[in-house]
């Protein structure tokens, strides 16, 4: 029974993406007539099915289901599940309401160490709670502890992406020698690695412009622009930085 409502719910999340809601609830349907009385399994169907709300853009429906969620995983021990609910019920709060979220799955953690590959993004995502709210001197070391954890397990590219948030968090508060340092080393062990590395190099045409270095600025902003201009949800959603970069880049 809990393969196939696995199976139906990963089915469904999926179809989600793709933008087939009606699809996906379908699924979960099914999904729920087999979960019977089984509080995992009703766990994983309101988990995909708020889910597909939220990606809808009803958030307002997906909240009671992450709760909904979160109750039932805890009570199945289903841990991994609950932080799960618990990193879903941060992403549709209110900025205050995503702090406390996700400082409570990360406890959560502390208890259950069965969740433990959550913590990495948890700390990612309650940086940016921190950052979105302007509390970047709270972000940074959140940040910083995300580094820790993304070095010690050792893959360079969660890693260059928790220096990534690292470098942000510092250029907001002004420490632009620090900031374009991280950048700097980050994107020279980017490209020794063969890897591509365009955020980086747009927060370090930033650091360089901002502290006078106009043809290093240019030149971070051309290699970032290489990559970033082929990328169409950077280029449909992130306008203003793109006419940055180009501005810079010239």
């Amino acid at each position: 029974m809990a393969d196939s409502v696995s199976d139906l719910a990963g089915r469904a999340r999926q179809l989600g993406l793709a933008g087939d809601f009606a699809a996906g609830h379908a699924l979960i349907d099914q999904a729920v007539r087999l979960a019977g009385g089984d509080p995992q399994a009703r766990a994983t169907c309101a988990l995909e099915r708020g889910r597909l709300y939220n990606s809808a853009g009803e958030r307002e429906k997906a909240r009671p289901l992450f709760g909904e969620a979160w109750r039932l995983a805890r009570q199945a021990g289903a841990h991994a599940l609950a932080v799960d609910a618990a990193h879903m019920l941060a992403i549709v709060g209110t900025p205050d309401e995503a702090i406390e979220w996700t400082a409570t799955a990360l406890a959560y953690i502390g208890e259950h160490p069965e969740a433990e590959s959550w913590r990495g993004p948890l700390l990612n995502n309650l940086g940016w709670s921190y950052f979105d709210a302007g509390q970047f001197a709270d972000a940074l070391p959140i940040f910083e502890q995300a580094v820790e954890l993304r070095r010690s397990a050792g893959d360079k590219r969660d890693l260059r992406i928790a220096r990534y948030a690292v470098i942000r968090t510092l250029r907001a508060l002004g420490r632009l020698e620090e900031a374009r340092r991280l950048a700097e080393e980050t994107a020279g062990t980017a490209a020794a690695d063969g890897a591509q590395a365009p955020y980086v190099q747009e927060e370090l045409a930033e650091c360089r412009a901002l502290v006078g270095d106009m043809d290093g600025a240019r030149d971070s902003a051309r290699q970032a622009l290489a990559v970033l201009e082929q990328d169409q949800a950077f280029v449909g959603g992130k306008p203003e930085r793109l006419a940055r970069l180009r501005q810079l880049a010239r």
